[in-house]
């Protein structure tokens, strides 16, 4: 299926991830659901799951900058780290929700639930 011109992979719109907490899913499927009328929403959402996540394995959840670099070093995938570039989150944006730039609001959405899936999956 295409979406913003781009194809998403069947997997992220399969459903949640199997290593997101079961108490997590209703917020993934909201997000999911609202990606095409408020991507900037869906964002907002995807960005409160992935900092359930990293406090799920054990850390702040606060800055997701510097959570997932501590994930790598503890044995996470290195690819979680080239996947964080590629949602290009800054550093502020990582603290502050509020300070997110989506320049292309239903692909930022779509490459923060693909992230979400790749930090679901391979830090369980």
């Amino acid at each position: 299926r295409r979406r913003s011109g781009r194809l998403i992979s069947e997997r992220v719109e399969g459903g949640a991830p199997d290593g997101l907490p079961h108490n997590l899913v209703p917020l993934y499927d909201e997000a999911q659901s609202i990606i095409h009328l408020s991507p900037a929403s869906a964002c907002v959402i995807l960005r409160i799951l992935i900092q359930s996540v990293l406090k799920e394995r054990g850390l702040r959840g606060r800055n997701i900058t510097q959570d997932i670099p501590l994930l790598v070093e503890n044995g996470a995938p290195v690819g979680l780290l080239r996947a964080l570039d590629v949602v290009g989150m800054s550093e502020e944006a990582a603290k502050n929700p509020s300070k997110m730039q989506l320049t292309d609001g239903h692909s930022d959405a779509q490459n923060l639930t693909m992230f979400l899936h790749l930090l679901s999956d391979q830090t369980q």
